[in-house]
């Protein structure tokens, strides 16, 4: 025996409005505590230079040079080589050298920190936090593709 079907009208059939209701009173709650949140991170200040800074014919590079090394080791400057790149020797007192810069140069004297390449991004930021600290102004990063120094002779994790 077959069982009859009913047909459905289609001028009877309706959307059901309830649950689509409730989804955007959720989606409506979850914006409004989600840009609530937003407004309470904290962001980093971040200074960009104009597009004009990177056209300048002549270098001016009057910065002061300080390197990180991959172990987080700072590194003051030594005297270039004969190809004319910049040579590091680790620092024993990074804060005593910084300090004596500071006196030297003044807040306003830009300083450039020559991370090596792969050096973890946490390291940069304790560099920069202490030179923040300690009262520079302007502080400016370069990736340096070679060692800083003699790995033998560093000294390990200066803090």
């Amino acid at each position: 025996m077959k069982k009859r079907q009913r047909r459905r009208n289609p001028a009877n059939s309706e959307v059901i409005l309830s649950p689509l209701i409730d989804c955007v009173f959720l989606l409506l709650i979850f914006f409004l505590v989600t840009s609530m949140i937003k407004r309470f991170e904290r962001q980093i200040p971040v200074n960009l230079s104009d597009g004009t800074s990177s056209i300048n014919i002549e270098a001016n590079d009057d910065s002061f040079p300080i390197g990180v090394s991959r172990a987080g080791v700072m590194y003051g400057p030594d005297t270039a080589n004969h190809y004319g790149v910049m040579g590091f020797k680790p620092l024993g007192d990074p804060d005593g050298f910084l300090r004596a810069v500071l006196a030297e140069r003044g807040t306003e004297a830009p300083v450039t920190v020559n991370v090596e390449k792969g050096t973890h991004f946490q390291e940069v930021i304790k560099v920069q936090d202490r030179l923040e600290i300690l009262g520079f102004k302007q502080v400016r990063f370069r990736i340096r593709d070679a060692a800083l120094g003699n790995k033998s002779s560093d000294l390990r994790r200066n803090n």
